[in-house]
């Protein structure tokens, strides 16, 4: 996995790498609003020119609040819908594996969307869900 171009925001990192994945960082101790949410996902989607891509989120080391509304926001955004393949997310801490099963459970993604404790294993589901579907 080659890094292409990364894009540092107020409250995350997103980085583009050679293989359609994007990933995006969050940074500790952040409250992660609606507005921060509209500006994370313009900026995935601008990064990649509005083509095919795989989101990888990582909240490795990060500890933080995300709202209802930007949870909303990440999941059903037609900006994304349909060029989002995946999204993988990968935690390392009960307090975001229950955000991040809230998401998959209760906000419903318009795309597939698997919860992880290892980054590898989050790549390679997202490899193959490109390959299943392209």
């Amino acid at each position: 996995m080659n890094f292409i171009k990364e894009i540092d925001l107020e409250k995350s990192v997103i980085t583009l790498y050679d293989n359609r994945i994007v990933k995006i960082k969050f940074k500790d101790g952040v409250d992660f609003q609606l507005d921060d949410a509209i500006i994370a996902n313009q900026t995935m989607f601008d990064i990649v020119d509005g083509n095919h891509f795989l989101s990888l989120v990582d909240t490795l080391n990060v500890r933080g609040q995300i709202s209802n509304d930007a949870m909303k926001h990440f999941a059903k955004d037609p900006l994304t819908k349909g060029v989002r393949i995946a999204e993988a997310i990968v935690v390392d801490s009960l307090h975001n594996r229950i955000l991040a099963n809230f998401y998959l459970k209760f906000v419903k993604s318009h795309n597939p969307v698997k919860v992880f404790n290892n980054m590898d294993k989050a790549i390679v589901w997202l490899l193959e869900m490109y390959q299943k579907n392209y």
